[in-house]
């Protein structure tokens, strides 16, 4: 309508023009000496493009600013993700992940720290001495190869000598059995470490699946209030006809008013809460914008409970705690190596000038095999072996009750996986009698054989049910991942696999 009133303005104008173009009209300018002609005739082919060219691009302008008034204030472009995709990002940008992998490749360089100890260490020294001391005059002669007898006049009273000693070391172990038991331990230490990342990830991804079922339940609730809203103004609209026609009372458009009013908040605290778990859900993956869950559906067949018993006895951070029980027990071999002695080999090669750093006016070498033993150290080894012990019944307790632990938590999980079954059922049956009982009441209502607090009080108990119903559906798809997470199976369970976990 608005387009085509435009387009016959602009036609009128066109022709306007070409009749002014066409009786020889001038455009004047009006000055103190009188109207001047400020321009001669126009030609029409440089007018008209010109004119028709401004007018549409007013009106392109006007239909866009149209456009944009028009769209809805609270429009939030949405990421919609599915359940894969989201677990994939987590286990790539979640920063507590990311984290624990810097702590993983953190700790697997221990074990080329405790190779270096069985690694020869060279050491190069360079040092600079001036003395008028006599020993050190005679030792500094002596070195740099320039001792004569007329030297031994000076050793009462020597002039200042210098000495430029350059010095290259070396030592290396050729038995220690604290060092071999160091690698190993460091070694069990960062196959733990691994272990408990490999776990660290397991939580995540429950912890994903739980905000993608948190955004799935956010949605039903906001459907739910939107089904009370609509109810709720029906109902408004009722009790308002039935006053219109003088067969309802003010008092029933009051109470429809108050129920309308409450829907109307609870709808609120429903968008609400269902950005607050896109943002959640975000969070999760590593990201700060908003996430959609996808339309999809989960399946779930539960294995025996034998299967996720076994499981558990192997799970992650069962197996990690294994290996911290099998480090103490290294450190109870590591306390009984003190007993045992170290051997090593060493020596250097020593030049010494007394002009310059790094000559060669003396040369010497000194190579040599070594054994250190600790024959006593103030009851210090005994104390570190009976400590070890005790550290080694500690872990093994930790061991043993984390394993207890695990099979409690798969016959909880179990249990909260039929009862949350249970609750669904009845909810849907619940929410059969909600329904059908809100659908008599509106009829005895408009038969005036019902009041409008019974009316209210049913669409409140079906409100309930449908919150209840919202929630129960995503309790039970969060108690079979938990169940799939106490065994130790849920990335299989969710299809991730080494290619998945970077």
């Amino acid at each position: 309508m608005k387009m085509t009133s435009s387009l016959t303005m602009i036609k009128k104008c066109h022709d306007k023009v070409q009749k002014n173009l066409d009786s020889d009209v001038y455009f004047m300018l009006k000055t103190p000496m009188g109207k001047r002609p400020l321009i001669r005739k126009l030609m029409p082919a440089i007018v008209v493009p010109v004119i028709l060219a401004a007018m549409v691009l007013f009106m392109a302008a006007v239909a866009a600013h149209c456009e944009i008034n028009e769209q809805p204030a609270n429009v939030v472009n949405l990421n919609v993700v599915t359940l894969k995709d989201a677990i994939e990002a987590a286990l790539r940008d979640n920063h507590r992940v990311r984290a624990g992998r810097w702590a993983s490749e953190a700790l697997k360089k221990d074990v080329n720290i405790a190779w270096g100890s069985l690694l020869p260490k060279l050491e190069f020294e360079e040092s600079y001495a001036n003395t008028n001391n006599p020993s050190y005059y005679f030792m500094s002669k002596l070195v740099q190869g320039r001792f004569a007898s007329a030297d031994m006049n000076n050793l009462k009273n020597p002039e200042p000598i210098n000495n430029y000693r350059t010095n290259f070391k070396f030592e290396m172990p050729v038995f220690s059995l604290k060092a071999y038991i160091a690698i190993d331990m460091a070694n069990v230490r960062a196959e733990g470490r691994e272990l408990q990342q490999r776990r660290l990830e397991e939580t995540t991804v429950l912890d994903v699946f739980k905000a993608y079922t948190a955004v799935k339940t956010a949605k039903a609730y906001k459907t739910a209030a939107d089904k009370g809203l609509e109810d709720a103004t029906e109902h408004m609209r009722l009790a308002k006809t039935r006053l219109d026609n003088s067969i309802g009372l003010h008092s029933d458009v009051l109470q429809a008013q108050t129920a309308l009013s409450e829907a109307r908040m609870r709808f609120v605290s429903a968008e609400k809460n269902l950005n607050l778990a896109r943002l959640s859900l975000g969070l999760m993956m590593g990201a700060d914008q908003l996430f959609d869950s996808a339309e999809e559906n989960i399946d779930f067949t539960p294995a025996a409970p034998e299967e996720y018993l076994k499981g558990a006895m192997g799970r992650a951070d069962v197996a990690a705690m294994e290996k911290n029980h099998e480090n103490a027990q290294q450190s109870v071999q590591m306390a009984k190596a003190e007993y045992l002695p170290s051997i090593g080999i060493g020596g250097n090669y020593q030049m010494n000038e007394h002009r310059y750093p790094l000559g060669d006016e003396g040369k010497s070498y000194y190579f040599g095999v070594f054994m250190k033993l600790n024959v006593f150290d103030g009851f210090r080894r005994e104390s570190q072996l009976a400590k070890a012990r005790l550290e080694a019944a500690e872990a093994g307790e930790h061991l043993s009750g984390m394993k207890q632990q695990a099979a409690y938590e798969v016959y909880e999980a179990l249990m909260t996986l039929d009862e949350s079954q249970k609750r669904l059922a009845l909810t849907q049956d619940a929410l059969s009698a909600a329904l059908e009982g809100v659908r008599l009441i509106e009829k005895r209502y408009a038969s005036s054989l019902a009041p409008m607090v019974s009316l209210i009080d049913a669409q409140t108990a079906l409100d309930k049910v449908r919150a209840d119903a919202a929630a129960a559906q995503g309790q039970y798809f969060i108690s079979a991942a938990l169940l799939e997470y106490t065994g130790g199976r849920i990335l299989d369970f969710f299809g991730v696999n080494n290619s998945g976990r970077k």
